[in-house]
């Protein structure tokens, strides 16, 4: 946005400078025309390229298996917190089998690594591709 404020900047002092008395209609056209012509050209350098933001099967695939890999390395690391021992219930069962009858997992724990793996695994597929090419 400022390049366009410069833009703008220029031709008003081109104006000043160039047309000190009133301006003819053909003065203002080839301004107007001169302006348009850099303000385009401004806006499009100023647009990231079409292709920067495509995104095709095979990108996701890598996307989706690089998260399940990393959700798999927190759930298999020695992280205590996922599940709430103090919350497991046991029942005692036909020739006095020890059988566990529920366990509560912490799904906030889970959650809360889920989406810090997303946000960090999006950066890295999607961010850094603009700065690589």
């Amino acid at each position: 946005m400022e390049k366009i404020n410069d833009l703008f900047d220029v031709q008003i002092a081109k104006t000043i400078d160039a047309y000190p008395s009133i301006f003819s209609k053909d003065d203002v056209i080839q301004l107007l025309a001169s302006l348009r012509t850099e303000t385009t050209n401004a806006i499009h350098e100023m647009l990231p390229s079409p292709d920067a933001y495509t995104i095709d099967e095979a990108k996701i695939q890598e996307f989706v298996s690089s998260v399940k890999h990393s959700l798999e390395d927190f759930l298999d690391g020695t992280n205590n917190e996922i599940i709430d021992y103090d919350s497991a219930e046991f029942n005692i069962s036909y020739n006095n089998q020890l059988e566990l009858e529920n366990i509560c997992i912490n799904n906030d724990t889970i959650l809360d690594e889920l989406d810090d793996i997303l946000v960090s695994k999006f950066k890295d597929f999607y961010c850094n591709t603009e700065e690589n090419e």
